[in-house]
């Protein structure tokens, strides 16, 4: 029958403690390696699920801010449109104003033209009839005399006054009838003058441009930011948690054994 000594029993007692209280630091090494796993799987998880909640927030967000832009964008280019019609509106009214008061110009022209050239008309008319009368009555009076006198000097002399007399008329008519012509051109330009004047002044309503207003741009989605990266140290090894609880335990046995016996 073998008998053990107590020192013997004493450390081997030891060392099985060592080599089980290894073991059991394995087994917390491996449970908390496992809790670091889920938990970064869980972290990463959490901040993919987190960005792209925050990309679709500024979608949102920037789908609102667009919706805005196109409110005000038609807002203005309506108003655009609406000045645009206004000036339109304008110039056509001011070209039907410019018409009229040019054809009115127009129309005083030809009526005050017309009575220049029926005045200028009838006054050469009555000095030709004038000037026929007076040569008529010449003709008379030197057939008077020359039926009732003998043929003489005197005869003679009152028959040349009266055609110098006649002649003097004439030239006083050619004369009379130049300075009409001119006064007759005179207000013929003072009239074309004053129609030139009054058409001219007549001015079109000059448009203003307008531009349309620049349309908003459609927004870009969001890109996802990915998350920043994380690591977990490697997994405690169970062959040198079991090596080393061995030889702690086989070290810690021989120690009580030597210290007893």
């Amino acid at each position: 029958m073998v008998v053990i000594s107590s020192a013997v029993a004493a450390g081997a007692a030891v060392g099985g403690l060592n080599v089980l209280s290894g073991i059991l630091e394995y087994q917390g090494k491996k449970q908390d390696y496992v809790n670091q796993v889920a938990y970064k799987q869980a972290s990463d998880e959490f901040a993919r699920w987190s960005a792209r909640q925050q990309a679709s927030q500024a979608d949102i967000n920037n789908q609102y801010k667009f919706w805005q832009e196109r409110i005000n964008y038609g807002q203005s280019l309506a108003h655009t449109n609406q000045l645009r019609n206004y000036e339109l509106s304008t110039a056509i009214a001011n070209a039907e104003e410019v018409a009229r008061a040019r054809a009115s110009a127009g129309a005083d022209y030809t009526q005050t033209s017309a009575a220049y050239s029926e005045a200028f008309r009838q006054e050469a008319m009555a000095d030709a009839v004038a000037l026929m009368q007076y040569k008529v009555q010449a003709l008379k009076s030197r057939s008077s005399i020359a039926a009732g006198m003998t043929e003489g000097k005197s005869i003679d002399r009152l028959i040349n006054d009266y055609s110098r007399q006649v002649g003097d008329f004439e030239t006083l008519q050619n004369i009379n009838q130049g300075f009409k012509g001119r006064q007759y051109s005179d207000k013929q330009a003072a009239a074309i003058s004053q129609y030139l004047n009054q058409y001219n002044n007549q001015r079109f309503y000059q448009q203003k441009e307008y531009e349309d207003p620049l349309p908003p741009f459609a927004p870009l989605p969001t890109l996802i930011s990915a998350p920043g990266p994380s690591m977990v140290g490697s997994a405690p090894s169970f062959g040198a948690a079991l090596v080393g609880s061995v030889a702690s335990g086989v070290k810690a046995g021989f120690g009580t054994y030597g210290a007893l016996s």
